[in-house]
């Protein structure tokens, strides 16, 4: 019997370290020969230290681990990523320069007026997040969830909402017309300036994408709504705008990788796969983990899709105004 085991065994083990061979064979291939000889640049649309920047450096740490690559990570704000839209569409498509910028920048910013790009100049390689967007106040107010702040709005003649971008003005909107009240959005000039409005009692509630989490968990906001398409892990208990009888859409924004249009096919392949292979790991979910979220890759055409959909939107709603 040994001596029929023994090449049994040599076969499997063989069958093995083929079917690895092969899988390595074909991540391999996934690359073109000579690809990349030189560093790739990661070009961020907003300051360093945001949380674009810091899912820009995670990525590229993890790609530069598994791959081996050298990724360098630039800063170029402005405009509401705007001015790196700009430029990135004028560079060459040839995989070296990777915009990494968010949903709204490539949406929101063309519904406004001519900014000299729209969503369709860019090839998508995937996302590395949602952001997970909510209604917050201070637990001190009268009110703890949406029809709190309705009735509050209605019973004091009008309620102030600070937000820090169009999407989150035409959300604001959509509320008040819809119930019928008067909800005025605050604009600031960002996410802190709009949080240090509702934390002074400067307005009644704010809507944030990260910084409303250290205050809830710290006892000091309740979210009144979850203001994506589902409840999230830190505030289990706030519902949904649809739970809470409203028909506004739900604000949607990922934190995506694109580069100029017209980016070869096996290039593309190489670079989305390194991306997602980033996204998978356990540092990168470390990552996610202190922005009490998730790692999610939409991939190429999921994002193609989302980015589609809601630059419609806005252009709709826009339009309107």
């Amino acid at each position: 019997m040994k001596t029929h085991r023994t090449p049994l065994r040599l076969a499997l083990a063989t069958l093995v370290a083929a079917a690895a061979l092969g899988s390595a064979r074909a991540d391999a291939a996934t690359c073109p020969d000579g690809f990349p000889n030189r560093p790739i640049r990661f070009v961020v649309g907003f300051g360093p230290g945001g949380g674009t920047d810091v899912i820009a450096r995670a990525v590229a740490g993890g790609i530069e681990r598994l791959r081996k690559w050298t990724v360098v990570v630039e800063n170029k704000p402005g405009a509401g990523g705007g001015v790196l839209n700009v430029w990135l569409k004028s560079q060459a498509p040839d995989g070296y320069i990777v915009g990494v910028t968010g949903t709204d920048a490539v949406t929101v910013n063309p519904a406004i007026g001519d900014v000299g790009y729209t969503w369709e100049d860019y090839d998508y390689l995937g996302s590395g997040m949602q952001l997970w967007l909510g209604l917050a106040a201070l637990k001190e107010k009268p009110f703890s969830d949406l029809q709190g702040l309705i009735a509050y709005a209605k019973e004091n003649g009008r309620a102030t909402v600070s937000v820090s971008g169009i999407n989150q003005e035409v959300l604001v909107k959509q509320l008040a017309d819809e119930f019928k009240v008067n909800l005025v959005p605050v604009p600031g000039s960002g996410a802190a300036e709009a949080m240090t409005a509702a934390l002074g009692g400067h307005v009644d509630a704010t809507l944030q994408g990260t910084l409303h989490v250290a205050q809830i968990k710290a006892g000091k906001m309740n979210q009144l709504a979850s203001v994506i398409d589902k409840r999230v892990p830190y505030a289990p208990d706030s519902g949904t705008l649809a739970e809470q009888g409203s028909k506004a859409a739900p604000l949607e924004a990922h934190m995506m990788f694109i580069t100029p249009k017209g980016l070869p096919e096996p290039i593309k392949a190489c670079l989305k796969q390194a991306i997602d292979d980033a996204v998978k790991t356990p540092e990168y979910k470390a990552q996610m983990d202190k922005f009490d979220n998730e790692p999610l890759n939409l991939g190429e055409e999921k994002n193609r899709e989302v980015t589609g959909r809601v630059a419609k939107f806005y252009k709709e709603m826009l339009a309107k105004k």
